[in-house]
C-alpha cells in the first residue's frame, strides 16, 4: 500500500500565561496569605522541523516513471512591476509539462514544458478579451512564436526537499538559461488513479524580459524583471497497453 507523504514544516506554538490571584484580606494581627504559582507546562512540538524531514523515505514511495502535469491542479503565474506602484499579475491557462522523475537520484530527472502564449489571462475588469489578445499577439507575438518552451539541463539539490533546476527557456525565438528554485511537496495516491502516483512541486524564478527582446514599455516604468511562480501536481503516466499479437 502506498503511503501519503508531504513536506513537514515546523510549527511553533506561542504560549501565554495569565496569572490571576485572589486578594486575601489580611487581619491586623495575621500576615497576608501567599500563593505558590503553578508550574508552567511546556507544550511538545507538534511537527518535526523541515530539516528533519526524511526525504529518502518519502522518495522511496515514488515510482520512477514519466509524470505529466495534472491540469486541474496546475498554476503558472507571472508578475511584473507596474511603475513601482503595484505588482501586475497574470497567468497562462494552457501549458504542458513532463517530468522523467528518478526518485533514486532526483538530479537525473528531466523536465520539459511548453506554454501556449494565446492562453494569457489577467483580471482586466472591462476589456479582458481585447487586452488578452493584445498581450498574446503584440507582446508575445504568438502568431510568429506559437509556443514558449523550457528544457531542463541540470538539477541540484539544496535541501531535503528543495533544489535548483536550470534549463533553456525559448521565448520570442531567443533561448537563454533560466534557474528555478523548486520545492518537492510530496507524493500521494488517489483511489481513482489506481497504482499511479501523484507528485507535487512549487517553483519560482526570475528573468529579464529585455534579454529575450521584449522591451516594450520598460521606458514607461513597466518592470524588466519578471517573476515566475508555478504550483502543480504531476500524475504518473498510464502504462501503454501491450500490443495485441496478430491473429493467426
Amino acid at each position: 500500500m502506498k503511503l501519503y507523504a508531504s513536506t513537514a514544516v515546523a510549527a511553533l506554538a506561542a504560549l501565554g500565561l495569565v496569572a490571576c490571584s485572589a486578594e486575601t484580606e489580611a487581619s491586623p494581627t495575621a500576615p497576608a496569605a501567599t500563593t505558590t504559582p503553578a508550574p508552567v507546562e511546556t507544550a511538545e512540538p507538534t511537527a518535526a522541523p523541515a530539516a528533519d524531514v526524511d526525504a529518502a523515505a518519502i522518495l522511496e514511495e515514488v515510482n520512477a516513471a514519466t509524470y505529466e502535469v495534472e491540469k486541474t491542479h496546475a498554476f503558472l503565474f507571472w508578475d511584473v512591476s507596474h511603475g513601482g506602484l503595484s505588482t501586475y499579475t497574470a497567468k497562462f491557462k494552457d501549458w504542458d509539462a513532463t517530468i522523467e522523475f528518478d526518485p533514486a537520484d532526483v538530479t537525473k530527472s528531466v523536465v520539459t514544458a511548453s506554454i501556449n502564449p494565446m492562453s494569457v489571462e489577467t483580471d482586466h475588469p472591462s476589456k479582458a478579451e481585447e487586452w488578452h489578445d493584445e498581450l498574446a499577439n503584440d507582446f508575445f507575438k504568438a502568431g510568429e512564436f506559437p509556443a514558449i518552451t523550457f528544457q531542463s539541463t541540470s538539477i541540484e539539490t539544496t535541501g531535503p526537499m528543495t533544489g535548483e533546476m536550470t534549463g533553456d527557456l525559448t521565448f520570442l525565438g531567443v533561448t537563454k538559461p533560466v534557474t528555478l528554485d523548486v520545492t518537492f511537496n510530496g507524493v500521494g495516491n488517489k483511489p481513482w488513479y489506481g497504482e499511479r502516483d501523484l507528485i507535487g512541486f512549487d517553483a519560482t524564478g526570475t528573468l529579464m524580459r529585455s534579454e529575450f527582446g521584449l522591451d516594450k514599455h520598460i521606458d514607461n516604468g513597466i518592470g524588466d524583471e519578471v517573476t515566475i511562480r508555478i504550483s502543480a501536481e504531476f500524475l504518473e503516466k498510464e502504462p501503454e497497453a501491450p500490443a495485441e499479437e496478430p491473429a493467426e
